[in-house]
């Protein structure tokens, strides 16, 4: 159905013309040009060259009683694109992902617990487990009421926790943990991570408790400098990181580990003077917000316009990008860009949440007496995949089996990724089969495993390599069966033609050759670990 259509369709379910709709915008923003629909507004979609302002979306929301969300989404523009797009760029600072799922009537896989009467395995494919079911819309599957969980990225040039978290993992935060903590005396350092907010942006670090309310950031490998930082003021907990999301190829070269090395930020090598918190945010001016969410990110005008052009790339609309002129203009212009296309792009390259940025430009929100647009008029410019290995829903309402004991284990499922594991993985299109259960397994000898959950695997990747001159952390891991059926998690190599495990590990491993094809089977290469952080004090 085309654009036009749809349009007339939904404002018929309101009793609504467009004539009248055209008469209303004029009489509610009389001298707001932005706002005012055109009489011709079906010629112009049929004609293809008309894009919306963002005002005239408010308008059509206002008037109509529909979200906003979902009328942008009639018009092709995807809210739900920030989140993926955020999670698959690189950017040098932390950032907070918008978790917020914007089409809740989107529908995805469910899945059930396959019918075995076996214990659960230590290692196993999903397949093995869980069995595909019908699918079920997002609102009845997704917890009601407020998360309790907040979800970042860890930058390329804050990674202050590096090697425990890596630059462009992303991790998830519990929230409810910033309570009183223990601490048991003040010349200990934390080993719990946290997540902190300060003057210069966010960072995942541990910390050390001083008298007076005050904590010092502590790097673990890298030079950062160890500022100290007042609490509330200067500096608020946001949480315990308790789970990270690790991607270790690079999509583009999946043979070679995904080691982004790790950078130290010049302004953060120094022991810099700490500034009151969100001292870059207490104006209303929309072009000073702007521009200190920018500077937050650590990025430059240069750096923001060429990140943009990936980002068109990825949407494939050139539209999205943004010169350094015009990100440079929007920082002096208290007025919204003109089109909604750059509006999403401040929001993936800034870290910022739509509707926040919205407010900043002053425009009228909607109401909270808004329904939703049914899904059959909003277009679907990405489909969900036929089988999505995280669709794992709360739906089993039995209590046991293996669904809902990893449901309790897990807490809460980051269903605002489902779009971003092609990316984060390399593997267009994921099925059970290439997700792995590897909770139960213990014999851990490679720092990446330790607490892992599950394991993507790309099984087109099955030649072993090591490279010599690499280190552990950029050494490729790889999944493999023994002829007994257990499983063997490591870094290995060939050496006239037998498989040589390399353990990476505290502990003394004997070492391991194996011969291919009558030991072991290579299954694939690891090229993403959903690990759970050990829970210390």
């Amino acid at each position: 159905m085309a654009i036009a259509d749809r349009v007339h369709g939904l404002l018929s379910t309101k009793r609504l013309t467009l004539y009248k709709v055209a008469a209303l915008s004029r009489a509610n923003y009389p001298r707001q040009l932005n706002y005012h629909i055109p009489r011709n507004l079906y010629f112009q979609l049929h004609s293809g060259t008309w894009s919306p302002t963002i005002q005239q979306m408010v308008a059509l929301s206002q008037l109509s009683g529909y979200r906003l969300a979902d009328w942008l989404g009639v018009f092709g523009f995807r809210l739900d694109d920030v989140s993926r797009l955020q999670a698959s760029l690189h950017q040098p600072r932390t950032l907070l992902l918008d978790s917020s799922l914007y089409d809740p009537s989107s529908r995805i896989p469910w899945f059930r617990d396959r019918t075995t009467t076996a214990d659960t395995p230590f290692v196993a494919p999903l397949s093995q487990l869980l069995e595909s079911s019908h699918s079920e819309p997002l609102s009845e599957l997704v917890a009601k009421g407020l998360s309790p969980y907040v979800y970042a990225k860890i930058g390329r040039r804050d990674a202050y926790a590096f090697p425990d978290l890596a630059p462009g993992s992303i991790v998830r935060v519990d929230t409810r943990l910033t309570g009183p903590i223990a601490r048991k005396s003040n010349t200990e350092i934390s080993k719990r991570i946290f997540l902190v907010e300060h003057s210069r942006g966010l960072c995942c670090c541990r910390l050390h408790f001083g008298p007076r309310n005050r904590i010092t950031l502590t790097a673990t490998q890298l030079p950062f400098a160890g500022v100290e930082l007042q609490l509330v003021s200067e500096a608020r907990i946001l949480g315990i990181v308790d789970m990270e999301l690790r991607p270790l190829t690079n999509p583009q070269r999946s043979a070679i580990a995904r080691y982004t090395p790790p950078e130290v930020a010049p302004d953060l090598t120094r022991h810099w003077t700490p500034a009151p918190l969100h001292s870059g945010f207490t104006t209303k001016e929309p072009t000073l917000l702007v521009r200190s969410a920018r500077r937050r990110m650590g990025l430059s005008l240069r750096e923001a316009s060429e990140m943009s052009l990936e980002i068109a790339r990825t949407l494939g609309d050139k539209r999205y990008f943004a010169s350094s002129g015009s990100l440079s203009e929007y920082e002096a212009t208290p007025t919204p860009p003109r089109h909604i296309h750059k509006l999403l792009t401040l929001c993936i390259l800034y870290s910022i949440r739509f509707e926040e940025l919205l407010q900043w430009f002053g425009l009228q929100l909607e109401t909270s007496h808004v329904a939703a647009i049914p899904g059959e008029w909003i277009t679907q410019a990405v489909q969900s995949p036929a089988e999505n290995p995280m669709a794992i829903t709360p739906g089993s309402r039995s209590s046991a089996g293996f669904l809902p004991t990893l449901l309790g284990r897990l807490g809460e499922v980051p269903f605002f990724l489902r779009l971003s594991f092609p990316s984060l993985s390399g593997l267009p299109d994921i099925s059970l089969r290439d997700v792995y259960w590897v909770g139960g397994h213990r014999d851990v000898i490679h720092p990446y495993l330790i607490g892992a959950l599950f394991v993507i695997v790309d099984r087109r990747m099955r030649r072993p390599r090591i490279f010599p001159r690499k280190t552990a952390w950029e050494q490729p891991i790889y999944l493999l069966r023994k002829r007994d059926g257990s499983y063997l998690l490591a870094s290995c190599g060939m050496e006239n033609g037998t498989i040589v495990v390399h353990p990476y590990t505290d502990n003394f491993v004997s070492p391991q050759r194996l011969q291919k094809g009558v030991d072991v089977e290579i299954l694939g290469q690891i090229v993403t670990v959903v690990r759970s952080l050990p829970s210390v004090p």
